[in-house]
């Protein structure tokens, strides 16, 4: 009886130990069966999925969280200096939806002040001040983005622009004092609004990367706002018939 007694802790010793070895055989074969034998040629690489993205994926990540940009505008034109802002918002693929309105005055000649009214130095022959805001809304579509980098997006743009025309007055008769000049907060108190539809192309280029959150951009614009006859005077003589032209505008703006 004893005997029997200490066999068994033995017998079962020795079916674990078996079990544990064909445990370890199968868990090994299929290593070993792709292991290289001498004087075999490697294994061919998996070619099966290829992975290879176009842009890196923290450019195209930036892209989709960043469709966003609000811009202040600085307006440069024969007419003088001028101001806006500027929305845009990215709809698909190159395509962004664009959206501006800019104040800026207008006239057709150079206006020095080149006379006396009393103390008051003036220009001579000047009527009116005119003021132009456009409010524009049109499509943006980027150039060349398989080829630039992030950092430089030119683009072209067009879009309607139903304008406001702001006339003010600038030296009129007055029966009572004679020619009257009228300072330039004073002018707003009579002014005239004249509303005309307009049309505007234009190109540029931002510069920055919006997935940074902060764009520059540049851009050309050509605005046709035709008036009709017989137009609108700033210097009396020379009407104005159309308040389009060139503009260049800097952009200095944010993305979201």
């Amino acid at each position: 009886m004893k005997t029997v007694l200490h066999s068994l802790p033995l017998r079962f010793l020795g079916r674990y130990l078996s079990s544990l070895a064909v445990t370890a055989v199968l868990l090994i074969l299929p290593v070993s069966a792709d292991a290289q034998v001498t004087g075999q040629e490697p294994p061919e690489a998996d070619t099966m999925v290829i992975f290879q993205p176009a842009r890196p994926l923290l450019v195209e990540e930036g892209e989709i969280q960043k469709r966003n940009i609000l811009a202040l505008d600085i307006l440069f034109s024969g007419s003088g200096w001028g101001f806006g802002v500027s929305y845009q918002r990215r709809l698909v693929g190159d395509l962004t939806l664009l959206a501006n309105l800019a104040f800026s005055p207008r006239r057709n000649s150079d206006e020095f002040e080149n006379a006396w009214l009393g103390p008051i130095p003036v220009v001579a022959n000047k009527v009116n001040r005119l003021f132009m805001l456009p409010v524009v809304v049109g499509a943006q579509y980027r150039l060349f983005s398989g080829t630039l980098q992030e950092s430089f997006q030119p683009f072209v743009a067009a879009g309607v622009a139903p304008t406001l025309i702001l006339q003010t007055p600038y030296l009129r008769q007055d029966p009572a004092v004679g020619l009257r000049y009228y300072e330039y907060f004073e002018s707003f108190g009579y002014a005239v609004t004249h509303w005309r539809m307009g049309a505007m192309v234009a190109v540029g280029a931002n510069i920055g990367n919006p997935a940074d959150g902060s764009v520059l951009g540049v851009m050309i614009r050509y605005y046709t706002i035709p008036y009709g006859e017989p137009g609108l005077e700033s210097i009396q003589g020379l009407p104005i018939t159309n308040f389009g032209g060139v503009k260049l505008s800097l952009q200095i703006g944010t993305a979201w």
